[in-house]
C-alpha cells in the first residue's frame, strides 16, 4: 500500500489527544504502519513524530503524527525539523570521506599530524591514534567519557574545553579492543574537518553535503529564524504529564556537540540523504556526492559490539558491529545499516537495508525508549520477512523493569578513612576536565553547584560515613548521585562520585570525576572567575 500521496500531511489522532478530545487506538497490524505508529505514540505519550519509508524505488510513507509542542499545538508534517542527535555522526563521517577523496586526509593518518594539540591520557595511544579511531568507539575511554561537558544543556563548555579535557579522562579499556560509545572524539573529528578545510564544521556540512543534496530542511548549525515555525520542541514525561523541555530548545549559536549530535533535519530530507547512500553516493541528477567506494568505507564494520543471546534471538542475526557513524548487523539474513540518536527530549532513528532498497526514518520529540524501539522493530521487521510480533508490548515489558539502585553501603570508604565533618566540606573543588564546583552551607543545608553546568545544582545529605547523597534540583535529569569524601595523604579533601542508579544514562559520567579542594568556603560568584 502506498500511503505517501494520501496521507502526507494528515493530522493523527494524537492531535486530538493533546487537545483533550481523545481517540481510540487501532489494533496492531504490521500491514498498516500508520495505525501502528499512532498506537505506539499514544500509549507511550509521545507528543509528535515524523516517519518516512522508501522501498524499492517508491515512497511508502512520509507523514507527521501529533504536534510539535504540547503548549502550542501545531501538527507535525514531513518537513518538521527535529534534532537528529547521534544520527548526525553519519554526516560527520561522510564529510571526512570527502576530504579523503580530495587527498587532504587519510583514514589511517595520525590525528596528531593534523591536530598537534590532540592528547589522551596515555601518550602512546595519543601518538598512535588514527582518524578512523575517532569514529569507531574503541579509544580506551569508558562509555560516555567526558559527556558531562556536553549536557545537561545549557552549559558553558567550549570545544576547546573538550580538546583540553581529553588528556585528563581516564583510559580504562583496551585501545582498539573494547567497544565503549563516545561522543567527544566526534567533536575532535569536527575540529579536524575545520582545520583541514579552513571552514567551520557547520559551514562545511552545509556547503559540501546539505546544499548538493538539496536538503532545504536540514541544518548543521543553528536553525534560522524563518525555519523555526516548523520546529519540534523536546518534551519530557513528568507526574503531571508531558511537558516541554524548554532548556533544550534549539539555540541561536553553534553548539559544542555539533559534530557528534547537533543537527536538525526533517524526515523528508533525511529520507533523501539515505536514498543517496543507498545509491552509492549518486544524486538524482546523476552527479556524484562521493564515490561508491567511500560509501562502502563508511559502512565497513570496524568494532564488534556486544551481542547477547537475547539480541540474537530478537534480531535473527549473528553479528553486530560499529562502522564509521553507522551500526551494521545482519537481521534475518539481510544486512541492516542503522543508527539511533538520543538527546534530552528528542529521539531519532535512521536505517537502510540495501538488499531491499529500503530506507526508514523515525524522528520523535520525547525521550521514550520503548516507543522508539517498538517503531524500529514494528516498521522494519515486515520488510525482512520476520514473524509478526507485537513489538510495543515486547519493549514495554523490557523497558518496564526498574533499574537496580546502588546502595550507599556498597560505596566503601578507603582503608584509613577519617571522617569528614559537614563543616569541612564547604569550599571550592576542581576536577581537571570538568572544572570547578562550589559546596556552600545555606540555611543549614549543604548545596553543590557546578560552575559551568548550572543545571547540575543540588543538595547534599549525609548517607553513611564518607558518603553523601546528591539530589539535583532539576528533577528532569533522572541522575541523582552519590558523592564520596576522602583525603589525600597530604590531608587535602578529595571528592569522587557515582550514579545512584545503575540505569542512569552513561553520559552522566560521574565516575570519571575526581575533585580536589582548592579553596575554603567561598562565594560561588567569586568562584566563577577561576
Amino acid at each position: 500500500m502506498n500511503h505517501f500521496t494520501a496521507t502526507a500531511v494528515r493530522i493523527s489522532c494524537m492531535l486530538g489527544m493533546v487537545l483533550g478530545a481523545g481517540c481510540q487506538p487501532e489494533p496492531w497490524d504490521q500491514h498498516d504502519p500508520e495505525a501502528y505508529i499512532e498506537r505506539v505514540l499514544e500509549q507511550e505519550q509521545v507528543p509528535g513524530a515524523a516517519v518516512a519509508i522508501w522501498h524499492k524505488g517508491e515512497p511508502v510513507l512520509l507523514r507527521g503524527f501529533g504536534v510539535t509542542n504540547v503548549d502550542s499545538p501545531k501538527a507535525v508534517d514531513g518537513q518538521t525539523l527535529f534534532k537528529l542527535a547521534s544520527t548526525t555522526k553519519a554526516f560527520t563521517t561522510a564529510a571526512l570521506g570527502l576530504l579523503v577523496e580530495e587527498g587532504k586526509l587519510e583514514w589511517e593518518g595520525r590525528v596528531v599530524d593534523y591536530l598537534p594539540q590532540f592528547r589522551l591520557g596515555d601518550s602512546w595511544i595519543s601518538n598512535e591514534f588514527r582518524v578512523v579511531d575517532l569514529l569507531t568507539h574503541r579509544s580506551g575511554l569508558g562509555p560516555g567519557a567526558g559527556d558531562l561537558m556536553l549536557w545537561p544543556q545549557p552549559n558553558a563548555y567550549t570545544r576547546a574545553d573538550v580538546m583540553n579535557g581529553l588528556a585528563h579522562l581516564p583510559v580504562t579499556r583496551g585501545f582498539r579492543a573494547d567497544y565503549a560509545y563516545d561522543n567527544l572524539l566526534y567533536i575532535v573529528a569536527g575540529e579536524l574537518i575545520a582545520e583541514i578545510s579552513g571552514m567551520s564544521y557547520e559551514d562545511f556540512i552545509q556547503q559540501r553535503l546539505l546544499a548538493p543534496l538539496g536538503l532545504e530542511s536540514c541544518y548543521a548549525g543553528p536553525v534560522p529564524a524563518d525555519a523555526r515555525d516548523n520546529l519540534a520542541d523536546p518534551h519530557r514525561l513528568e507526574d503531571i504529564g508531558v511537558v516541554v523541555d524548554t532548556p533544550n530548545l534549539a539555540g541561536y549559536e553553534p553548539i559544542v556537540l555539533a559534530a557528534a549530535g547537533g543537527m536538525h533535519c526533517s524526515a523528508g530530507d533525511m529520507l533523501t540523504w539515505l536514498r543517496v547512500l543507498l545509491n552509492g553516493g549518486e544524486l538524482e541528477s546523476g552527479e556524484r556526492l562521493f564515490t561508491e567506494q567511500t560509501r562502502d568505507r563508511l559502512w565497513r564494520p570496524e568494532t564488534l559490539m556486544p551481542f547477547s543471546s537475547q539480541r540474537a534471538e530478537r534480531d535473527g542475526g549473528h553479528f553486530y558491529a560499529y562502522a564509521l557513524g553507522w551500526r551494521v548487523q545482519d537481521m534475518h539474513g539481510k544486512k541492516v545499516i542503522h543508527h539511533t540518536g538520543s538527546l534530552s527530549g528528542m529521539y531519532a532513528w535512521a536505517a537502510m537495508v540495501p538488499e531491499e532498497d529500503l530506507a526508514i526514518v523515525v524522528l520523535m520529540n520525547r525521550s521514550a525508549g520503548a516507543a522508539r524501539q517498538a517503531l524500529i522493530y514494528g516498521l522494519l521487521k515486515p520488510y525482512l520477512g520476520a514473524p509478526e510480533r507485537d513489538w510495543l508490548a515486547y519493549f514495554q515489558d523490557l523497558y518496564g523493569t526498574p533499574a537496580e539502585a546502588v546502595e550507599p553501603e556498597e560505596l566503601v570508604a578507603p582503608v584509613g578513612y577519617t571522617s569528614v565533618a559537614k563543616e569541612e566540606l564547604a569550599g571550592l573543588y576542581r576536577d581537571p576536565w570538568f572544572g570547578d564546583v562550589g559546596i556552600t552551607q545555606e540555611n543549614g543545608k549543604l548545596r553543590w553547584r557546578a560552575l559551568k553546568s548550572p543545571r547540575l545544582t543540588g543538595t547534599l545529605t549525609a548517607a553513611s560515613d564518607g558518603v553523601w547523597a546528591l539530589h539535583w534540583d532539576d528533577r528532569s535529569l533522572n541522575a541523582d548521585a552519590w558523592m564520596i569524601a576522602d583525603r589525600s595523604e597530604a590531608g587535602v579533601l578529595l571528592l569522587t562520585m557515582q550514579a545512584k542508579s545503575r540505569g542512569t544514562d552513561f553520559s552522566y559520567d560521574f565516575h570519571d570525576l575526581r575533585f580536589e579542594k582548592v579553596a575554603e568556603a567561598v562565594q560561588v560568584e567569586t568562584a566563577r572567575s577561576h
